[in-house]
């Protein structure tokens, strides 16, 4: 089954969010993350949709002003983490920290991975997102791994309303994947962002390896995304085996 997230950043009111709230629970689409900005998570819940936070701070930075934890997230009833989006500048190391932190709670971290412009024209992306995900996997006791995803978006791409060639993501991920169920014994699942429309979305979720897509701006309008999850690329039940 695939899955979407819906990221919509900072870009709503409070009018506008209890707007785009209506509009998804008149709609007949159900079972996908919405992340609101962090200040509107008490007022969303709904039984369309789950909720994700789109950050998190490290377990060591807790106390500091302006941060959100994971235990207050999910005392607000919000199980589902966005890690390291490419606008936060977070560290492989704070990406590590976090995802440690996520898990441990029983909470489920969407890991966002991503390579320089430069190493992909030299097509370096698969060893670099191999390589990080062994870097985060090797802090995670393997109990923890069904709690974790991958999301790989370009960060050279935000932005740019373009997304990369689904044929080129799909083969990546298919080694990815080869690797990762070799060497871990978890068939982890692999989302790509960045640049997504109606049609290169439902381009991105026929491709077998593809398990799902991180929206962005496409996603701010609700009808945009209950037109995607009507679409028959789309299945609207998010998958229990790891989502529970």
């Amino acid at each position: 089954m695939k899955l979407l997230i819906c990221n919509l950043k900072m870009n709503h009111t409070l009018k506008e969010m209890i707007e785009y709230k209506k509009i998804l629970e008149e709609s007949s689409i159900s079972s996908f993350l919405l992340c609101p900005a962090t200040c509107y998570l008490p007022i969303m819940h709904s039984k369309k949709y789950k909720l994700c936070a789109q950050n998190v701070e490290e377990e060591k930075k807790e106390t500091f002003t302006g941060a959100v934890s994971v235990k207050g997230l999910k005392s607000l009833d919000v199980n589902y983490f966005l890690v390291g989006h490419m606008e936060t500048f977070a560290t492989l190391e704070e990406k590590i920290n976090k995802t440690k932190k996520i898990v441990e709670e029983n909470g489920i971290a969407f890991v966002i991975l991503s390579e320089t412009k430069e190493e992909h024209d030299y097509q370096y992306t698969f060893t670099k997102l191999l390589g990080q995900i062994r870097a985060i996997l090797s802090k995670i006791p393997s109990k923890y791994y069904k709690n974790i995803s991958f999301i790989y978006e370009p960060f050279w791409l935000i932005k740019t309303e373009k997304a990369l060639e689904e044929n080129f993501v799909d083969n990546i991920f298919y080694q990815l994947k080869e690797e990762l169920k070799r060497d871990y014994k978890t068939n982890f699942k692999l989302l790509y962002g960045g640049g997504l429309n109606e049609i290169t979305s439902e381009a991105f979720l026929k491709k077998e390896n593809i398990d799902g897509i991180l929206l962005g701006s496409y996603g701010y309008l609700a009808k945009n995304v209950v037109k995607l999850l009507q679409s028959d690329a789309f299945s609207t039940r998010l998958d229990k085996t790891i989502h529970s």
